[in-house]
């Protein structure tokens, strides 16, 4: 039974979430992808398109898989034979709940790896950036100092144009600059650096032949934080302890790690909720009816976690109540849903 029910919804679950990411990524090229100068250069633009797709539908393909499964199963009368076999509701859904936790890791693991910068490509390439990766003009706070940055360049792990600005009782008492710095293990190191220091009311200058700086400042991370651009989750969760010993505030870099681990639970709690309170013989349903109302609920909550994720991105809630606290309270119901089943048939 676990591997029938198994088959039959991994099929339906393929299926939706291919059709979504085709979809998704038709309309998108067809609105602004057909301008790009080559061939070579679309077929790049779509394929990290479709990458972002799937990253962004496969939860809703967890729950409408589960829905066409179910309702199949109803039409056909294959749920009443499986409970007349003496198949609960519980293990039923064992196979819709295994696959989709596994498909759920799938994704978390994927968004460890560049996968989950897609987006940032597509929307490179379609502003005809294909390999600018430069990024000019940051100016941000490190330790006791204050940094500039004239140009980045994170492919090189190459700065140009440092300045850091030693700060002391909130004035300025030295001023370091180097036309160059390398990021070495783990250090920035700048060489040829004039010193500015005020001594005395008066302004001394003076040569460092190198100095170490901006530790743990990955330059694509340090390029990522401060240009908005997406961040794997383990440059996320760097990201977040560097900005935490800085005292920046990290609800934006929390808020996107919630939306990539926490956020995709909704479908698996939702799903949960829904296979355990469809009725399993269709004399008992309208089932376009119930389909309708199951596939508007679930783009109304999709929809509304969206808005929360956004609340806690812009920091308007705290990240952990916007996004962790409704998922909570829909676990809670699925769970409540789960021990209800028992009772029944």
């Amino acid at each position: 039974m676990f591997w029938y029910v198994f088959k039959h919804y991994a099929k339906n679950m393929l299926i939706i979430l291919f059709a979504l990411s085709f979809l998704f990524t038709g309309l998108d090229f067809l609105i602004g992808g057909l301008r790009l100068s080559s061939f070579n250069i679309k077929v790049l633009y779509i394929f990290n398109r479709w990458e972002e797709s799937l990253n962004l539908l496969y939860p809703l393909a967890i729950i409408f898989g589960g829905i066409w499964t179910k309702i199949s199963f109803i039409k056909n009368n294959t749920l009443g034979a499986l409970y007349a076999l003496g198949v609960s509701r519980v293990e039923l859904f064992k196979p819709f709940f295994t696959l989709s936790l596994f498909t759920y890791f799938i994704f978390v693991g994927l968004n460890f790896t560049e996968f989950a910068k897609a987006s940032d490509i597509a929307n490179g390439i379609k502003k005809h950036q294909y390999n600018n990766q430069e990024t000019n003009e940051l100016f941000f706070k490190y330790n006791s100092s204050f940094v500039y940055i004239k140009k980045l360049i994170p492919e090189d792990k190459k700065i140009e144009g440092l300045t850091l600005f030693i700060l002391k009782n909130d004035k300025i008492v030295e001023v370091q600059e180097a036309k160059e710095a390398e990021y070495i293990n783990s250090h920035w190191i700048a060489k040829d650096i004039l010193v500015k220091k005020i001594i005395d009311n008066r302004l001394k200058i003076e040569k460092l032949d190198k100095i170490d700086t901006l530790k743990e400042y990955n330059p694509k991370i340090l390029n990522s934080i401060y240009e908005n651009k997406k961040l794997t989750l383990y440059e996320s969760l760097i990201a977040k302890k560097l900005l935490s010993t800085q005292g920046v505030k990290t609800y934006k870099v929390r808020a996107e790690v919630y939306n990539r681990t926490i956020i995709p639970l909704f479908s698996i709690a939702l799903l949960m909720i829904l296979l355990f309170k469809f009725p399993f013989h269709a004399r008992y349903i309208n089932i376009v009816n119930i389909t309708t109302k199951a596939l508007g609920g679930t783009l109304f909550i999709w929809g509304l976690l969206f808005a929360t994720y956004r609340m806690g991105l812009n920091g308007v809630i705290v990240p952990e109540l916007a996004i962790i606290a409704p998922i909570a309270v829909l676990w809670i119901y699925a769970i409540y849903s789960l021990i209800d089943s028992k009772n029944r048939i």
